[in-house]
């Protein structure tokens, strides 16, 4: 893989609303890359939760024929086509995009054409942070690395990024599908960020891709 498809970097401005001006320089946190061994990632989702004053039931849902499993609130609905053309006006929007009620937490998936096998996803996820860094407006950079979870491979980057009067927090994580790349997204507001970012980083960990597509057995 010598580098990103354009359809991929096109994508990455479909991962944040869109971004204004903003003088803030880039803080970036040096040894989060590759350096969790001394602390957890994440951890695991309790079945009832309370965050930020809303008691939350977390449950499994599947997608994309049975072949992803994703633990995330029962309460996220599916977000509305008129609401997905304003905050993702791009065409390579994602395949499915999640959303609490207010709109302001999201949570979306995108099986992209792009060719990926996992033995590239360790040079995928480098890429993928340099391109953010290239392109996006960033004023914090929190890391990337690629976690082994399970029988899974999972490559992120985490950073925020300012948006209008605010800032937004983003964890962006995918793995391969299929030979193709998987992209998936985390965001909410900066206001959100404190008690959403541990628990963005627990979904992530339920990620589970299953090996090989599900046929139908006779009866």
């Amino acid at each position: 893989m010598e580098h990103l498809d354009q359809k991929i970097v096109s994508m990455l401005h479909t991962v944040t609303a869109e971004n204004t001006e903003n003088d803030q320089s880039l803080i970036e946190h040096e040894g989060v890359n590759r350096a969790h061994g001394k602390e957890p990632f994440g951890q695991p989702l309790q079945t009832f939760m309370q965050i930020g004053g809303e008691r939350l039931i977390f449950a499994q849902r599947l997608l994309l024929d049975e072949r992803i499993r994703i633990t995330m609130p029962n309460s996220f609905r599916d977000m509305p086509i008129d609401e997905q053309l304003l905050k993702y006006p791009s065409h390579h929007r994602p395949d499915f995009i999640f959303t609490n009620e207010a709109g302001t937490i999201n949570l979306t998936f995108k099986h992209t054409e792009s060719p990926l096998q996992i033995e590239e996803l360790e040079d995928f996820t480098d890429e993928m942070a340099l391109v953010v860094k290239q392109t996006q407006k960033l004023t914090e950079w929190f890391g990337h690395e690629v976690l082994e979870i399970g029988e899974n491979r999972i490559g992120y980057c985490e950073f925020m990024t300012p948006v209008w009067n605010a800032r937004m927090y983003n964890l962006s994580f995918f793995t391969v599908l299929e030979g193709r790349a998987l992209m998936c997204a985390f965001n909410c507001t900066d206001e959100e960020m404190v008690t959403w970012k541990p628990v963005a980083r627990s979904m992530l960990l339920t990620l589970n891709i299953e090996p090989e597509r599900k046929e139908n057995k006779p009866l």
